[in-house]
């Protein structure tokens, strides 16, 4: 068994780079290069293009909060796993599906917007 021990600062460290990557991988996902190249081309002020082969940094902003939103239900999910009772066992699972469920019908609906 080792005794490996993460120090305060190199864990405040490693939380801040984990949450940074996480943003510029969910923003990328989010089509943030489309919205930069497509969407400043389109020259519209409109929140929702009504194009799906462009998009506005408006809704690349929305997409990433609802890709974290879906995240949220996974570590829920996840939380399940680990819960020592069944009751928050079953507050886990419940409420990681119903994130999930909220963030796969509230991306549905934006994609249902454009068109």
């Amino acid at each position: 068994m080792s005794n490996y021990s993460v120090s305060p600062r190199t864990s405040k460290i490693v939380t801040i780079s984990a949450i940074v990557y996480l943003i510029v991988f969910f923003a990328l996902a989010g089509g943030l290069f489309n919205a930069l190249i497509e969407g400043v081309a389109a020259g519209s002020q409109a929140f929702i293009l009504p194009t799906r082969s462009a998009q506005t940094l408006s809704e690349t902003i929305v997409f990433v909060f609802i890709l974290f939103i879906g995240m949220g239900g996974a570590l829920m999910l996840h939380r399940a796993g680990k819960a020592v009772g069944s009751k928050t066992q079953a507050i886990f699972l419940a409420s990681g599906f119903a994130l999930i469920g909220i963030s796969f019908m509230l991306g549905l609906t934006l994609v249902n917007l454009k068109g």
